[in-house]
């Protein structure tokens, strides 16, 4: 008998979270995210070079949409934010060195890699 009520609980409990689960199919999640930065491509400039990076976050259907990211350099110094909207940021190229980029959204991360001469 005790099988029976498990089996049941076990059940219910994953037709629930199928079920519960449905209404957030169209949110952003890691699995149906696309995050991008634009420009692609690796960053050279020298030092007091100013740039802007844009971020491109679209959901499953590929359209764009409004969700807030967050910017951040590896390491830290290489380069200072000095503005950002939800979607882009200007940063000054601060000390010589190789980093990184960041941009996060929900928890998907992508990255451009930057060199400071």
């Amino acid at each position: 008998m005790n099988y029976k009520k498990i089996l049941f609980l076990s059940l219910f409990i994953c037709v629930m979270s199928f079920f519960c689960g449905c209404d957030k199919r169209n949110k952003l999640t890691s699995n149906t995210m696309i995050l991008q930065i634009d420009p692609p491509v690796a960053i050279s400039c020298n030092i007091g070079d100013a740039k802007q990076l844009k971020a491109i976050v679209r959901d499953s259907t590929k359209e764009e949409v409004g969700e807030p990211v967050k910017w951040s350099v590896s390491p830290a110094g290489l380069v200072e934010f000095v503005s950002s909207t939800s979607k882009t940021v200007d940063f000054i190229a601060k000390q010589v060195g190789e980093g990184k980029i960041y941009l996060s959204c929900q928890g998907v991360v992508t990255f451009v890699d930057v060199k400071v001469s």
